[in-house]
């Protein structure tokens, strides 16, 4: 069969890439070390426990990850893509190293015999599987051995057999952690009720603002300090520090700027010698062309205002918008179906219910205009309307549906250049100048080349950064910024662990901050936009925070903790006026003031009519038996008396059929939470010194 030989001949070739693409996995999820690729040098990007990572080893995973994603999207990683790859790479070098250790401190082991046994056996891995089914779903076993035998697989196999190895001991691990993990007969029974049960109640509601006074509670300074000892642990603070910091953006020098300028001045003097335009724009601009006919509002206000004033075969250029730079060709035009309006106008608003004031006005402007006044001067003194009143009144093109309609209409009954109004809408009263009409679209090439900012620029912003460092160390922080005037900017208080405001996760300048002295100078630390220095403005050390500072602020709470308590004698005495079988309403009789209300029929794991989600009521309702009053329930907001009028959604065959798929719920969403807690608790115990900052900037 000579697809079959064709098939035994490319063998090597198609493992060599199937073992490719294995290994790249392996090493992001385990690390490299499997493969004797870790550097012996003594630069190192950090230290996890006693494994050091060294440089040479953690920039070729970045790279083999950046390779991927370059081949995923199509284009190189840019700055930002590159930092979230380190910290992706950082992460995963962490978690395999802690991981590993877990192998070997329990001593997880894989014979060889056992991988062999997995590979040529009924059920080989899936990767190597799906390498060996026919375009009909079935697996050539042929093939498969075949490539098994060939010896000029040998190497091949033998990094594939010690990635196997690598993936069974982390499932073994895996197996072993995750071995108490159950889901109980209650817990499916539970999950169940959640998404099925559905009640209608009828109910009371005791607000203990409303049923207990002020003068009912007799507040003590004693009252306040016994809730403050018995709750102390919610008062605990943590360490905290301040920085005050001076940042240095990144951003392009006036020279990139010119650099971006002079390429498309280029560009055009290469299109005047009679090169072709279109070839041009495939070479330089990083945007592609469309088939696109622009109509009037469609471009941003600067190539509205250039484009749509150039005719056809007009190149347009450079000049700058928000995307970058731009040269522009007016490849063909069109007149369309709908027809575009350009209007400035200056709105009047409406002071409360009094028009007659503002339609005044509106007809003194009217006749300042008719006598000649400058539209666009009387816009930026009297219009309303913060868009467009420094902008003389002018609202740029606009099309049918984009205005309220009195305006739009207005707007399109009126003559070029002619004064409407007052015209009335929501907004108050508008006077309006329409300044142009057209069904014009256009089709364009456009060359768009972004101003990034050069490695150059890059560098001289970073060195201005190190000779600040450098002179307020000599002359003082606060000193030496406020001699060359920079801005100095301060962190609110941050956590050791916790994010800074301001600036991010950033565990260099985190440790920086905990483990220097009030004063110190840090080191250039790359930032968000830059660069920054910084310097430790505060200390705060960790505790219990007195309850001197806190004793205003508690009275709040214990008070309302005391009127909970006499509310609920209230509406036990309430509650023991009716039998467990009689109407809510007959509280009423006794009660005027109070209202029973109904829910109507809602899911128990949802929000409650006229409650919202009141975990602690949530959490009786499915106790209580149907048509019986119940007893005063302690609500978050209040006390309830509850009496259920209907439970359905309760069938048991319908349980038993859908038990697996809940237990099949239950148990992976657990899986994940515990191994997400042991992976924590595993970094948390773990000694991690990450000195990335020192190699990236």
């Amino acid at each position: 069969m000579p697809i079959m030989t064709k098939m035994r001949d490319n063998m090597p070739t198609i493992l060599i890439l199937l073992v490719v693409a294995f290994i790249l996995t392996i090493v992001f999820e385990w690390g490299m070390d499997y493969l004797g690729l870790r550097s012996r040098g003594h630069d190192y990007v950090g230290v996890i426990n006693d494994r050091k990572i060294s440089y040479q080893e953690f920039i070729e995973l970045v790279r083999q990850r950046s390779e991927q994603e370059k081949q995923q999207t199509g284009k190189e990683p840019d700055e930002n893509a590159l930092n979230r790859i380190r910290d992706e790479v950082w992460n995963s070098l962490v978690t395999q190293t802690l991981v590993d250790e877990e192998i070997k401190r329990l001593g997880i082991e894989v014979p060889d015999q056992e991988i062999v046994d997995w590979v040529k056996g009924d059920n080989p891995p899936e990767f190597l599987y799906k390498q060996f089914v026919d375009s009909n779903g079935v697996f050539n076993r042929a093939a498969y051995e075949a490539a098994i035998a060939d010896p000029r697989n040998k190497e091949i196999w033998i990094q594939i057999e010690q990635g196997l190895k690598k993936q069974r001991m982390q499932e073994k691990l895996q197996s072993l952690i995750l071995a108490s993990v159950r889901v109980s007969e209650s817990e499916l029974f539970e999950k169940y009720v959640e998404q099925n049960l559905k009640l209608n109640m009828e109910y009371v509601f005791f607000d203990p603002n409303k049923y207990v006074t002020d003068e009912e509670v007799n507040l003590t300074d004693s009252d306040i300090e016994k809730y403050y000892n018995e709750h102390s642990a919610e008062f605990k603070t943590e360490p905290t520090r301040k920085l005050k910091y001076v940042k240095f953006k990144e951003v392009p020098s006036a020279k990139d700027t010119q650099s971006v300028i002079s390429e498309l001045e280029d560009v055009l003097d290469k299109v005047r010698s009679g090169a072709d335009f279109m070839d041009l724009l495939n070479t330089y601009s990083e945007t592609p062309t469309t088939e696109i006919f622009y109509k009037h509002g469609e471009l941003s206000p600067t190539k509205e205002e250039k484009l749509f004033s150039a005719k056809v075969g007009d190149i347009v250029g450079p000049f700058s918008d928000f995307d970058g730079y731009h040269l522009v060709k007016i490849l063909e035009e069109r007149t369309g179906n709908d027809e575009f309006i350009r209007a400035s106008h200056i709105l009047i608003n409406i002071q409360g219910n009094d028009s007659t004031s503002a339609l005044n006005q509106a007809k003194e402007i009217i006749v300042k205009l008719k006598k000649g006044e400058d539209f666009a001067t009387l816009a930026k003194q009297f219009s309303k309307d913060p868009g467009s009143a420094e902008k003389g009144g002018d609202l740029g093109w606009f099309g049918k549906g984009r205005m309220v309609k009195p305006f739009e209409d207005a707007c399109y009954k009126a003559q070029l250049n002619q004064i409407v109004g007052p015209v009335k809408t929501q907004f108050g009263y508008h006077i309006i100048k329409v300044t142009g009409k057209s069904k014009r679209e256009i089709k364009i090439a456009d060359i768009v080349i972004p101003v990034k900012i050069s490695s150059e620029t890059r560098s001289l912003i970073y060195q201005n950064a190190q000779d600040f460092r450098y002179l307020a160390q000599e002359n003082g922080f606060i000193k030496e910024a406020e001699s060359v005037k920079y801005q100095i900017l301060e962190t609110p208080a941050f956590t050791k662990d916790g994010i800074i405001p301001g600036i991010g996760k950033h565990p260099a300048l985190n440790r920086f901050a905990f483990e220097k002295d009030l004063g110190d100078i840090s080191e250039v630390f790359p930032i968000p936009e830059g660069y920054g220095v910084f310097m430790i403005s505060e200390i705060k050390k960790g505790g219990i925070r007195p309850l001197s500072d806190l004793k205003e602020s508690l009275k709040p709470r214990v008070l309302r903790e005391k009127k909970m308590q006499i509310l609920a004698k209230k509406v036990m005495e309430i509650r023991k006026e009716i039998s467990d079988a009689d109407p809510l309403q007959k509280i009423t009789e006794k009660h005027p003031d109070i209202t029973v209300q109904t829910t109507g029929q809602f899911a128990l794991i949802s929000s409650i009519p006229g409650i919202g989600r009141d975990i602690k009521l949530i959490g009786v309702l499915n106790t209580l038996l149907p048509f019986t009053v119940s007893k005063p329930i302690e609500g978050t907001r209040g006390y309830y008396i509850v009496k259920i009028l209907d439970k359905s959604g309760i069938d048991s065959t319908a349980y038993n059929a859908q038990k697996d798929m809940f237990k099949k719920q239950i148990l992976q969403t657990k899986k994940s939470q515990f191994i997400s807690e042991w992976l924590e608790q595993l970094k948390k115990n773990a000694d991690i010194e990450d000195n990335r900052d020192m190699f990236f900037r």
